[in-house]
């Protein structure tokens, strides 16, 4: 599931845009630029429509047209006019998502084949309504075969949005809802599109010679061959439809058994509520699919019965394949603006801010000015810590076995931070061996090179920080339901990762990847027990602890982060996890930001993992006056290194706020951002955690402060 994103605030430097008058962009006074132009996607719909409609008007032909065709031609252009305004509406919306932006091309194939559509009450064979300045016998059936592969077109684009639905569904929930089948059927369709060219091509051909005999056998067969083709794909078609039904089906029937045991184990009304709305999208996901399936069936052989018998007198029936073709065009449109949740979602304007890009300058003492002896030392370091990555596994032994094994010292989770469990577990364990954890003989896995980089703030919660990098795994956008279970069924957890097969995943996280005892081990001027408000004590290994205050020592190993992010990116992709702390310090320790900037600039995937969306919306307002200037560090020295990195200051912090505040790519996002795709991913995260409940009741008493 996405991040949920609040309304951008009014206190970022992005945000505050004025107009060329001096006023502000939120004064109403001032018409903004989205109400300048939203009409006028609207206006060219219906300019457009009204042209089709002038230029198309039935005419009489080797009989006068009677009034009927006209009135159905005018009923057929409405139609094509509600499907052009949800075309228009989804082009205003297309930034929003991917998904978006997809649903927004079939809207408009769909708005396209429904003006040709229009033509479709009578056939060149028949004796009456010659469409306005189009010729009977050539233009017209060009027009035709190209709203048949318009069609055609439209209906692969539809099966592709049903088909990321269907691999969401499986990823998310870890359950087999027939997606690959259903992918199978639909790339039988697009073949059976390309191979009915051959025969189109001969009907083409027959149309423009039209004078020998050999073009009437090429007709024909070009008739014959396209009707087995079409056939074919229309089965094909039919039995995806099927496939998709059963799927959204099985889901149903699952989240309501879910929905049952969460009675019965008397789950909290916020766990029901979540049940009950995730059943009622899935249910309306397969109907939706039903829909589309019923109009296909009707529609085709409307379409082949109103071109041959157009010329007879068949009243009643020609209103009902008149509805059909009207129906069809609309409700598809109606079908993909509920299927992308556009209606649900805001208009997105790539604010000013946005489009710039992320450039953070070297310091002028860099390390290019080294020997070359120095660099080949450096780079050599830097690859090998990009190889300390942990998994899963791993992360989740030390949490069992290392650390509540410590002898002088019992771990308590919800008191005791990362700094304290890098003080009196991690350089303990490994102060013999005078090396970092993840290389050390308690890593039973051996460092890995790293998928994720996780920043976070060593004033975090230890158990939020493993609970953050386990959402990730979960792909939970946040971490209070993994926390509450890392605490009360650790074994659930272990179970469910391993049924994903996520238990592999390898992190790269500074406290273990970093050799605490060339760092910090033999000195500690501030970090207390928080019980007994003591130093913790410090280390009395051979290791000579690293003094780089000008962060250029080729040894050290917490001066090479950007280097090793840039090496991660480019070899093989490397994503970032921020796990946000409750009270959201993380963005005001200067060390975070600056590798949530420098991931950017890189152009790594980002995601925020925080503790709740309540803790968000009540704390995010608190970080619109972000200022790198006024961030913590360790030391001084390391806050005028990482200011030394960046040419200016105010511009850096204007692109902070865009970061964190974007409406389209901010960490931070909402409910109300998300589109169905990513709803339907939610249906699937409430089936995974319902099934790995099993009755036992335990996931759904922690929900409510996940939720």
């Amino acid at each position: 599931m996405a991040p949920r994103m609040l309304e951008q605030p009014g206190g970022g430097g992005a945000s505050s845009e004025t107009s060329e008058t001096g006023k502000s962009s939120g004064d109403p006074s001032v018409r903004k630029p989205w109400c300048r132009w939203l009409p006028r996607s609207y206006l060219l719909v219906l300019v457009i429509n009204a042209t089709a409609t002038l230029l198309l008007w039935p005419a009489d032909g080797w009989d006068p047209c009677p009034l009927n065709m006209r009135l159905f031609f005018f009923g057929l252009m409405l139609s094509s006019l509600g499907a052009g305004c949800v075309a228009a509406f989804l082009a205003r919306r297309a930034e929003a998502s991917g998904h978006t932006k997809w649903a927004c091309g079939y809207a408009i194939i769909n708005w396209i084949q429904a003006m040709l559509g229009s033509l479709g009450m009578t056939s060149p064979l028949s004796g009456y309504c010659r469409y306005g300045v189009i010729p009977r016998d050539t233009t017209h059936s060009a027009l035709a075969l190209c709203r048949l592969l318009l069609y055609l077109v439209a209906s692969f684009w539809m099966q592709t949005l049903i088909a990321s639905r269907l691999d969401l569904l499986e990823q998310s929930s870890n359950r087999n809802y027939r997606s690959g089948c259903f992918r199978k059927l639909m790339w039988a369709q697009v073949f059976g599109t390309a191979v009915a060219l051959l025969p189109i091509a001969g009907i083409v051909h027959e149309i423009i010679t039209d004078d020998s005999y050999s073009g009437s056998i090429i007709f024909a067969t070009s008739i014959m061959s396209l009707s087995a083709i079409g056939g074919i794909t229309l089965l094909c078609n039919v039995a995806a439809s099927i496939v998709a039904i059963c799927s959204f089906r099985k889901s149903y029937s699952e989240l309501r058994r879910i929905c049952r045991l969460a009675e019965a184990n008397e789950a909290s009304i916020s766990a029901r509520s979540s049940l009950r709305r995730a059943r009622r999208f899935a249910g309306l996901q397969g109907l939706g699919v039903s829909f589309s399936l019923v109009f296909t069936l009707l529609l085709v052989p409307a379409r082949v019965f109103s071109m041959i018998y157009s010329h007879g007198d068949y009243g009643s029936l020609k209103v009902i394949l008149f509805l059909i073709q009207a129906f069809d065009a609309l409700g598809n449109a109606v079908a993909v603006l509920l299927l992308s949740g556009s209606h649900r979602m805001a208009k997105v304007e790539r604010s000013q801010g946005s489009q710039r890009s992320w450039k953070v300058e070297k310091p002028e003492h860099s390390r290019n000015q080294q020997t070359s002896h120095e660099d080949v030392n450096w780079t050599r370091k830097v690859e090998e810590l990009s190889m300390r990555g942990m998994t899963l596994r791993s992360l989740l032994q030390f949490y069992q076995e290392n650390l509540p094994s410590m002898p002088d010292w019992k771990y308590v989770p919800k008191e005791h931070k990362t700094r304290d469990v890098v003080r009196r577990a991690i350089i303990p364990l490994t102060s013999r061996e005078e090396c970092a954890f993840s290389v050390s003989a308690f890593n039973k896995d051996g460092p890995k090179r790293a998928q994720v980089m996780v920043t976070h703030n060593w004033g975090n919660s230890f158990s939020d920080l493993l609970a953050a990098v386990l959402s990730d795994a979960l792909q939970e956008c946040s971490f209070s339901l993994p926390a509450e279970l890392l605490q009360e069924d650790c074994a659930l957890l272990q179970d469910l990762l391993a049924k994903m097969g996520r238990l592999d995943e390898t992190y790269w996280i500074c406290a273990f990847a970093v050799n605490q005892h060339i760092s910090i081990c033999h000195s500690n001027p501030y970090d207390r027990d928080p019980f007994t408000n003591q130093l913790h004590p410090v280390c009395h290994c051979n290791s000579t602890n690293i003094i780089d205050s000008d962060g250029r020592s080729v040894s050290s190993e917490i001066n090479k982060f950007d280097d090793m992010m840039r090496l991660l990116a480019t070899t093989g992709g490397c994503r970032q996890v921020i796990a946000v702390d409750k009270s959201l310090d993380l963005f005001r320790r200067a060390w975070c930001v600056a590798e949530i900037a420098e991931a950017k600039r890189l152009q790594m995937d980002q995601s925020l993992k925080l503790w709740s969306k309540a803790t968000l919306q009540e704390r995010a307002r608190t970080l619109e006056n972000l200022d790198v200037r006024d961030m913590r560090a360790s030391s001084e020295k390391d806050k005028e290194l990482i200011l030394g990195k960046i040419q200016d200051v105010d511009d850096f912090n204007a692109k902070l706020q865009v970061l964190i505040f974007d409406p389209k790519s901010g960490l931070v996002a909402t409910w109300n951002a998300m589109d169905s795709l990513q709803q339907i991913g939610e249906v699937g995260r409430l089936i995974r955690w319902g099934l790995a409940d099993a009755g036992s009741g335990k996931v759904w008493k922690a929900w409510d402060g996940h939720n």
